[in-house]
C-alpha cells in the first residue's frame, strides 16, 4: 500500500497537489483514502459533490467517543475515494496540532490503513511542522513517501527546510523525502534555484506545476484539474508526478540533508532570495 504525505506551507497549493493525486489513483483504479490533516478541514472538498463541509473526526469524537466508526468519519466522494478531515478547534482556542494527532490516533486504533481496504491513503498536512501534532504522520509512521510542495517564494522555501528537517528526525520511521513539487506563483518565475535548492536538500524535483488560471476555476466547481481539464499542462504534470511517486523505494532514497537557519539565509542571499 502507498501512503503519501504531501506537506507545504499554508496556502502553498498542497491540498491541490494532494486531491490531483487522489483522482489520479483513483481515475487509474486504485482505492483511495483522501485524509485532510488541517484545522481549516477543506481538502477534501474538491473531491465531494456537495458542497457542505464534511463531518470531522474532532466533531465525532466530542459527539461520542463511543459511537465513533469508519461509516462516520469517512465520506465518500468522486470516483469512490474515501476522505477523511482531522478538524481542530475554533480560531484562537486549542491547538490545531492536537486534531491532526488525535485523528491519526483514531484512524490507528481502527486499523483503517491495515484493513486492506484501500491500495493509495493521501495525507494532505499543513506544513510549517511547528508543532509535533502536524508531524504526526512522519512520528507515527503513517506516511512512508513526503512530497514537499514549494514555490520560488523565500518563505516557502524556508517551510520546505524545516519540513526537510522532520523527515530528517523521523528517518527511523521508515519516512523518506521522495521529492520537491514546484507549484509556481508567478510566470516569470526562474526555477533554477529552486534545482539548486533540491540539490542541496540531497533530494529531487519530482514536477513543475507551471501557474493556470483553470486550476483555480476548476476548485469554483469543486473539481480537479485532472477533471476540469485534462489535457492541461497541470494536469500532465500531475500525472506523471503520480507515476514517478509510485516508481519511488523508499528504502532507496537518500536521507535529506537540511540546513540550519543561518545556513538556509546564506544559501538564499548565493542564490537570489
Amino acid at each position: 500500500m502507498e501512503t503519501i504525505a504531501v506537506y507545504g506551507k499554508g496556502g502553498i497549493g498542497k491540498s491541490v497537489v494532494a486531491t490531483s493525486l487522489s483522482v489520479h489513483y483513483a481515475q487509474t483504479g486504485r482505492r483511495v483514502l483522501h485524509v485532510g490533516c488541517d484545522p481549516k478541514h477543506d481538502s477534501a472538498l474538491r473531491l465531494l459533490e456537495t458542497s457542505t463541509n464534511i463531518r470531522t473526526v474532532l466533531d465525532i469524537l466530542k459527539e461520542d467517543p463511543e459511537a465513533a466508526g469508519t461509516d462516520e468519519i469517512l465520506t465518500t466522494g468522486r470516483y469512490n475515494i474515501d476522505c477523511c478531515e482531522a478538524g481542530g478547534p475554533a480560531p484562537g482556542v486549542g491547538c490545531g496540532g492536537r486534531g491532526v494527532a488525535r485523528m491519526i490516533e483514531t484512524l490507528d486504533e481502527m486499523q483503517l490503513l491495515q484493513s486492506g481496504r484501500y491500495d493509495v491513503a493521501i495525507f494532505d498536512v499543513l506544513g510549517d511542522v511547528v508543532c509535533g501534532g502536524f508531524a504526526a504522520p512522519l512520528r507515527d509512521g503513517f506516511a512512508r513517501k513526503v512530497i514537499i510542495v514549494l514555490s520560488e517564494e523565500p518563505m516557502a522555501i524556508f517551510a520546505a527546510n524545516n519540513i526537510a528537517r522532520a523527515i530528517e528526525i523521523y528517518q527511523d520511521n521508515g519516512v523518506c523525502l521522495a521529492g520537491l513539487v514546484v507549484n509556481l506563483r508567478s510566470k516569470d518565475a526562474q526555477v533554477e534555484p529552486l534545482y539548486r535548492f533540491a540539490k542541496r536538500l540531497n533530494t529531487t524535483v519530482l514536477t513543475v506545476v507551471e501557474r493556470d488560471p483553470r486550476i483555480m476555476e476548476g476548485e469554483k466547481q469543486q473539481r480537479t484539474i485532472l477533471e476540469f481539464a485534462p489535457e492541461a499542462p497541470a494536469a500532465r504534470a500531475f500525472r506523471e508526478l503520480g507515476q514517478a511517486i509510485e516508481a519511488i523505494d523508499p528504502a532507496r532514497m537518500p536521507l535529506p540533508t537540511p540546513m540550519t537557519d543561518e545556513e538556509f539565509f546564506e544559501f538564499l542571499r548565493a542564490n537570489g532570495g
